[in-house]
């Protein structure tokens, strides 16, 4: 082989490799993006939209959005929400539940997904666009 055939055969190498890394580097970030973690004990309020969705105020700064895994029939009037997980806090794609009264029954739905929001305005407006979306398909 010549010379020059080896230089770019090593440059083409080299930047395969650099383009796999890139791609490895942005799928975990992604993944890291994905998963949303809150410390039970931090919580201060609950509030259900609906039977599917949760408001979580957490502090002045922090809120949040939990996505139920299915819908939830008594959760939007329950007498008393709480949070359910082995673990000190409850995550994205994890195993917490939200455990909630109804008509004296306590029932739970498992936790889909955890979204930060600005505020419990922007949580209802969410709800309320993918609910549109949904229709509109």
């Amino acid at each position: 082989m010549k010379l020059w055939q080896l230089l770019i055969l090593a440059l083409t190498m080299g930047s395969t490799s650099v383009f796999a890394d890139d791609a490895e580097e942005e799928a975990a970030e992604e993944d890291v993006a994905e998963r949303v973690c809150v410390n039970k004990r931090n919580i201060n309020s609950f509030d259900a939209i609906d039977d599917e969705h949760v408001y979580i105020k957490v502090s002045v700064n922090d809120h949040y959005l939990f996505t139920m895994q299915r819908r939830c029939a008594g959760l939007r009037h329950a007498n008393g929400i709480g949070i359910k997980d082995t673990m000190s806090q409850v995550c994205t794609n994890g195993f917490g539940e939200i455990v909630f009264r109804d008509m004296g029954r306590m029932q739970s739905c498992r936790i889909d997904t955890i979204e930060p929001v600005a505020s419990k305005d922007d949580a209802k407006s969410l709800v309320e666009d993918r609910k549109e979306a949904k229709s509109a398909d």
